[in-house]
């Protein structure tokens, strides 16, 4: 069995590919393929041309854009999984409410669009260059706006210590160190990152993470790591765990919830976690730093 995430990988250039070469719109790889043919397009130009009465809207050819697949496509077609997360993330950062949320890696189309639309500020963190401007006047409006730092996530110099309200990475720190992305080559990447967060967050400052997680820790060189849920809650050892979970469909499956003054273990959502051969569900976490 090829799992999602592997599809996605797949997917991905070819999207880029037909998208270059104009081939098609809103493709599915992993469906038949239909898309309009030339004789149904012609026949709708020539039923438009009988109905219309508007000289505004005459068809001409030189501004046709023929979209030939939206007509055989699922409506509504969506990652479930990065969907939930990034509604999972935005969530919890907004009932925080910091004055200013610090980000590594993140969806910035899916989270951070999340979060920019409820005014806040945020700090984006990431290995690579980024060439956007998100200096405007729009994006700043309300006290929200985002600035943007190129820099190393396991080591974050440039941040003091113990200064972080609020901080996230989902679905980031299980490529660290594997060369994807063009960082170094780093075994223990993930790990000092994860070391990096906890040491620059605040007592009381919130961690929020997605890890593909499953029954074992592996690589899947060169895309990402699997976790067991429990390695990543050892790793912050200065952390408390608040929530855990992983997504299933449109929902999530809490696996640990603190409340009532104690941690809930829901054993059999736990016992559930699938153990998939060269990837993982999207597990979510959510710490809290200890009092030093």
């Amino acid at each position: 069995m090829i799992s999602k995430k592997i599809i996605r990988e797949i997917k991905r250039p070819l999207r880029q590919l037909a998208d270059k070469m104009g081939l098609i719109d809103n493709w599915n790889p992993c469906s038949p393929i239909k898309s309009m043919t030339n004789d149904e397009i012609e026949h709708d130009r020539q039923v438009y041309l009988k109905l219309n009465t508007d000289s505004r809207f005459e068809i001409r050819k030189e501004y046709d854009y023929i979209c030939k697949n939206d007509k055989y496509n699922v409506n509504g077609s969506l990652d479930n999984e990065y969907f939930i997360q990034d509604i999972w993330g935005a969530r919890k950062v907004y009932e925080h409410k910091p004055n200013v949320h610090y980000d590594v890696g993140s969806s910035v189309a899916g989270f951070i669009a999340h979060l920019l639309s409820m005014k806040q500020k945020i700090q984006l963190i990431d290995i690579r260059c980024m060439n956007n401007d998100f200096d405007t006047k729009f994006l700043n409006d309300g006290g929200g706006g985002v600035t943007y730092t190129q820099a190393d996530a396991t080591k974050l110099e440039y941040i003091p210590d113990n200064s972080i309200e609020s901080l996230s990475a989902l679905c980031s720190i299980e490529h660290f160190g594997l060369g994807r992305y063009g960082d170094s080559i780093d075994p223990m990447g993930w790990e000092k990152a994860l070391k990096s967060f906890q040491r620059k967050l605040k007592p009381k400052g919130k961690l929020y993470i997605s890890v593909p997680v499953g029954k074992k820790d592996k690589v899947c060189f060169n895309a990402h790591r699997v976790y067991r849920p429990q390695t990543i809650i050892d790793t912050l050892d200065s952390m408390d765990i608040i929530e855990m979970g992983y997504i299933q469909g449109f929902d999530i499956a809490i696996c640990m919830q603190y409340c009532n003054n104690k941690l809930q273990i829901y054993q059999n959502n736990y016992n559930s976690i699938p153990d998939i051969l060269n990837a993982g569900v999207f597990g979510l976490f959510e710490f809290k730093k200890k009092l030093q």
